[in-house]
């Protein structure tokens, strides 16, 4: 009963069941993915019933189910498991699907990742990381809410968060998401290619191409719901687009059993990550297409058009999002947003105006090959209709970026900023490697020299994307498209160690003892530096009174943002009291001194001032001294690792106010 105590059996016993219960039962891939992580979204949904179990409760019984998968598999007629074990078919899917998926996770593993303030991994792991997500989060049943889904509770409960919060298990993490996300995207591949090499090329242009404008996925995003939504959508779309691989028209009773899976796991996806709803509207579009391409019909031609017609006339009727109008004052070069008018009425389009979207060139790629696909289609003898569909959601995603009324589904419905991750749903890092495939299969049938000038135009075609994604150039000085995410997976871990949280959570302790004694602090303000209150965030019992705000992330936007009126109030005692009872503040933390700090991601991005973190010295709360506080009410109670902790000092019951 001790190791079903330790943290990892639960991980370990959520990775085992489903591979053991795949392998041992003979059942594919996706279906192993499907059960594993298909079950952490279930527990959302299972602790969301009346009367329902807890969040704790559920995950106590996923474990007990995981051990009787693992006993099942183990014990049942293990002559059969042996011969299993034995089957040369298991080759194949380990060669092509577990070994890049393992080297990526295994790298990344003992790599780690690096959490930089104010990254959005850093947020993940000092917010979401630290919080006791399994007994106060309660996930909405529709809205997907990013600091409440069921990806945040079930990291928290596998790796044994928030209590031995450490980097090295955010590394851990990470690696798992890198492993799954890689599992289904080379098991894809595999599924519609059958080649082993474009399985390790899947592995390559996700690693190259996936990130947030110039931020490296390695660094940036492992911590992301967004990857497991990934798994899930990608795993539940095999039957589908393996329908399209089908010469023949499948019926209605096994498309609709493929569409309901997909819908399922779209379903709980959505609440790892918002963006998965979009890559199951386009996969389930794309399909649609590909299926009145491969089956003509009259009848769900006309379904279709209508369907469609209804949605736009719906998605019309909206109002716009409210945050399109915040867009004007941004200036021209950082605007994600535009818009132009056209017979009286106004539309929005979008491209990102930043010059250091890396995952522009991959997605310009699977354009241009889908253009190809296209052209060449009716010269298919044998016409795949997984690489149609596949080769339909770069431009799908194009139109819903430019296209009037189309791209309602865009700016109605999702944040204009986040736009950019739409780019996610064309599914690159599959869909280049699928059409390579398919347009060699259809050289194949022309003449050999044809076919070696068509293969010899892919490979060249392949071998420059790889050499702009992976080689670093600098035009004028400047970021730009060619700025390659590779130099981020060298760059050592001990360079961001000012900016990590590492020198801040020694203070974690002292504060939680300040709390345990004083319950009047519970709900009272924490003044501080925005990096020390990011840190520090919602792992005490103090609100701090500026965090990580990304509108207000420089020390002037700082000042103003985050401490209106502070340094007028700092002319005197009286002021500058009146000015800390207004803001409730009972606890100020402050720095001794401010590293030289230069963020070698920030210069790459253009995302935050470089030397953000040592500007913060010139904030008008580094002014304040002992005595200053000590003559408004504040006490120095610590003073160690750099950082002065002030409380302040409570009158005793029933005393005179001086």
């Amino acid at each position: 009963m001790a190791a079903l105590s330790d943290p990892f059996v639960p991980l370990l016993l959520a990775v085992a069941a489903p591979l053991l219960w795949g392998w041992r039962w003979r059942r594919p891939t996706w279906q192993m993915l499907v059960l594993g992580v298909g079950s952490w979204g279930a527990i959302g949904w299972l602790s969301l019933l009346p009367a329902g179990p807890s969040l704790c409760q559920s995950y106590d019984l996923l474990v007990v189910l995981d051990l009787l998968v693992v006993a099942l598999a183990l014990a049942v007629r293990p002559r059969q498991w042996r011969e299993r074990l034995a089957d040369p078919c298991l080759v194949r899917p380990l060669a092509a699907v577990l070994a890049p998926a393992l080297l990526c996770a295994v790298a990344l593993g003992m790599r780690g990742v690096i959490l930089e303030f104010p990254s959005d991994g850093f947020v993940y792991y000092t917010t979401y990381f630290g919080s006791d997500l399994l007994n106060t989060v309660r996930l909405d049943p529709l809205h997907y809410r990013s600091p409440a889904n069921w990806f945040f509770t079930a990291a928290s409960y596998l790796f044994g968060f928030p209590e031995a919060l450490a980097p090295w298990r955010a590394s851990l993490l990470a690696a798992l998401n890198t492993f799954l996300v890689l599992a289904a995207s080379c098991q894809l591949s595999l599924r519609l290619s059958g080649t082993r090499a474009l399985c390790w090329l899947t592995a390559l242009l996700f690693l190259l191409g996936m990130g947030h404008q110039n931020f490296s996925f390695f660094h940036q995003i492992a911590l992301n719901g967004t990857l497991p939504g990934l798994t899930l959508v990608l795993a539940a779309s095999t039957p589908l687009l393996g329908l399209l691989q089908r010469p023949g028209w499948p019926g209605v009773r096994r498309l609709a059993q493929a569409t309901a899976v997909l819908l399922v796991a779209g379903y709980f996806a959505y609440h790892a990550h918002g963006v998965t709803a979009y890559l199951t509207v386009n996969l389930l579009v794309a399909c649609a297409a590909a299926s009145l391409v491969l089956w003509p019909s009259g009848q769900r031609l006309g379904a279709a058009a209508a369907g469609a017609g209804l949605l736009l006339v719906a998605l019309n009727r909206m109002p716009w999002h409210p945050r399109l109008e915040s867009f004007y004052a941004w200036p021209e070069t950082m605007r994600f947003v535009h818009d132009y008018r056209f017979l009286g009425h106004r539309f929005f389009y979008f491209w990102p105006s930043l010059p250091v979207a890396t995952w522009e060139p991959v997605f310009l790629v699977a354009l241009g090959l889908s253009v190809v696909c296209f052209a060449l289609w009716r010269g298919w003898r044998q016409p795949p209709g997984a690489v149609l569909a596949l080769a339909l959601l770069g431009p799908l995603v194009l139109l819903e970026w430019w296209v009037p009324f189309v791209n309602d589904l865009v700016f109605k419905l999702i944040e204009p900023d986040s736009a950019y991750r739409l780019v996610w749903t064309s599914l690159f890092w599959i869909s280049i490697p699928a059409m390579l495939w398919g347009l060699d299969q259809r050289w194949r049938w022309v003449s050999p020299r044809g076919r070696s000038r068509g293969r010899g135009l892919l490979i060249a075609t392949i071998a420059g994307l790889i050499a702009v994604l992976a080689v670093p150039l600098q035009i004028r000085g400047r970021s730009n498209v060619f700025v390659s995410k590779v130099p981020h997976l060298l760059t050592p871990l001990e360079e961001v160690r000012q900016a990590d949280g590492a020198t801040i959570e020694p203070i974690l302790g002292p504060l939680q003892d300040l709390c345990d004694r004083d319950p009047l602090l519970q709900g009272r303000t924490l003044l501080s530096d925005p990096y020390v209150g990011a840190v520090l965030g919602t792992r005490q019992c103090l609100s701090p009174v500026a965090a990580r705000d990304i509108t207000k992330l420089a020390a002037s936007t700082v000042e103003a943002g985050q401490y209106p009126g502070l340094r007028r109030a700092l002319a005197s005692p009286a002021t500058l009291r009146v000015w800390l009872d207004a803001q409730r503040v009972d606890v100020v933390v402050l720095r001794d001194a401010y590293v030289p700090y230069e963020s070698r991601i920030a210069r790459a991005s253009n995302h935050w001032q470089p030397d953000l973190l040592t500007s913060y010295a010139e904030l008008s709360l580094n002014s304040l001294s002992t005595a200053q506080l000590r003559r408004v009410g504040f006490r120095l109670v610590r003073h160690e690792q750099g950082l002065r902790v002030y409380l302040r000092t409570r009158a005793a019951p029933g005393s005179a106010p001086g």
